[in-house]
């Protein structure tokens, strides 16, 4: 009797938890953004509708690299994504962010996918620092001091793990990448 009570308390818990997991709101996030016409990268503080906000994770991280379509005026001929960490086929993850200070957290940079859009018009180096900067501005303090590792195809090993490890040398409380004006 105990223990089926027991499992019925515990069954009830998990689906109230998993309930409340996906429960929406909005969530503010970091964005690199084309500045179109201005040939500049624009890192901009974007509001994103979060369906995971009670997960417990930092779903700020990985809405970095979400499609950017803002409202406009003319809505038939505006309808280009224009966050360059998308566009580019970046992704950040976390590890789950958890209570406890045993849990070993990480954040990857996952470039497997990396591309320079097309009439983007900046260098492949600056996509990838834009991002970082934005990864920068959103990262929980928990993450503040976690290195940042990276996943990509063997032909930009290089020049990537060279900016990652710029990045992980930095005091993430200062800038790290600037746009060029």
């Amino acid at each position: 009797m105990k223990k089926s009570l027991l499992l019925s308390f515990l069954l009830t818990l998990s689906a109230c938890s998993f309930t409340f997991a996906g429960e929406s709101g909005l969530t503010v996030t970091y964005q690199p953004l084309d500045g179109l016409a201005s040939g500049t990268i624009h890192i901009a503080q974007v509001t994103c509708h979060d369906w995971y906000r009670l997960g417990g994770g930092a779903t700020q991280i990985p809405l970095i690299s979400a499609p950017n379509v803002p409202p406009t005026n003319n809505p038939k001929e505006a309808t280009q994504d224009l966050n360059l960490a998308s566009l580019s086929g970046l992704k950040f993850r976390t590890s789950d962010l958890g209570g406890s200070s045993i849990t070993a957290h990480s954040v990857t940079l996952d470039a497997t996918h990396f591309k320079v859009p097309p009439n983007a018009g900046h260098p492949r180096e600056d996509l990838v620092r834009a991002s970082l900067e934005c990864l920068r501005l959103c990262l929980p303090e928990k993450l503040q001091q976690t290195p940042l590792t990276l996943e990509c195809r063997e032909a930009d090993q290089p020049w990537l793990s060279q900016i990652v490890a710029d990045f992980n040398s930095k005091d993430r409380a200062k800038v790290f990448f600037t746009p060029a004006e």
